[in-house]
C-alpha cells in the first residue's frame, strides 16, 4: 500500500486526552451545581425560621404591648416562666386584635404553652390559646411554632432578671426577655428579644 501523507483521525492518546479533559471539566461543574443546590437548600431553611421567628416576635410583642392588666381584677392577672412541670410560656390579658377575635378590641385572655413534639420528643411545639371577653371558658387555639429546640423567658423586676412571673405578688414586670433555639439535630438558629412593658 501506497501512503499518502494526509491520513485524517485522531490517535489514540489524543483521543484518551480529550476524554481525560471533559471527564474533569464536568467533575468540577457537577461539584460547582451540587454546592450550589445545597446552598439554597441552606438558605430555605435558614429562611423558614427566621420567618417562623418574625411572626412569634411579633404577635407576642404586639399583644404585649396592649397589654390590659388590672391590679384588682384576677381575670387580667399577668403569669409567666418554665419550670416546676408547667409549660406554659406566657399569659395574660390583651386588648390587641387577634385573628382568633369574636369582639375586635375587647380583652381577650391569651396563653402561649409549650408542649412536646409527638415526632421525636426533643423539640417543642408552641401553642397559643385565645378566650374573648375575659371569658373563663375553654379559648381556641392554634400552632404558632414548631421545631423549638430550646425556649427560655426571663422577665425584668427592678435590674434583675427572674424565670417565673406572676403579677398576683409582682405587679407587672419591667420587661419581657425571649430567647428561641429553632431546628434540630445540632443544626439551630438562636433569636432573642427584649419587650418593655409599660404600666
Amino acid at each position: 500500500m501506497i501512503s499518502t501523507g494526509k491520513e485524517q483521525g485522531f490517535t489514540l492518546v489524543e483521543v484518551l486526552v480529550a476524554l481525560t479533559v471533559t471527564a474533569l471539566m464536568l467533575t468540577a461543574v457537577y461539584q460547582t451545581v451540587s454546592s450550589a443546590s445545597i446552598a439554597r437548600e441552606k438558605l430555605a431553611v435558614e429562611s423558614a425560621r427566621h420567618h417562623t421567628a418574625r411572626i412569634m416576635v411579633e404577635r407576642i410583642g404586639r399583644e404585649l404591648q396592649s397589654l390590659h392588666y388590672l391590679d384588682s381584677d384576677e381575670r387580667t392577672r399577668f403569669r409567666g416562666g418554665l419550670g416546676g412541670g408547667d409549660m406554659e410560656l406566657l399569659s395574660f390579658t390583651t386588648t390587641a386584635s387577634t385573628p382568633l377575635a369574636k369582639e375586635p378590641g375587647l380583652p381577650a385572655r391569651v396563653s402561649y404553652r409549650l408542649e412536646i413534639a409527638d415526632t421525636d420528643n426533643t423539640s417543642y411545639i408552641l401553642r397559643r390559646t385565645e378566650r374573648g371577653s375575659l371569658s373563663i371558658g375553654e379559648g381556641r387555639a392554634y400552632k404558632l411554632a414548631e421545631a423549638l429546640a430550646a425556649v427560655e423567658i426571663r422577665f425584668l423586676n427592678n435590674g434583675n432578671w427572674l424565670n417565673r412571673w406572676d403579677s398576683q405578688s409582682q405587679g407587672l414586670p419591667g420587661a419581657v426577655a425571649l430567647a428561641v433555639s429553632i431546628g434540630t439535630d445540632g443544626d439551630v438558629d438562636a433569636f432573642r428579644t427584649i419587650w418593655k412593658i409599660d404600666d
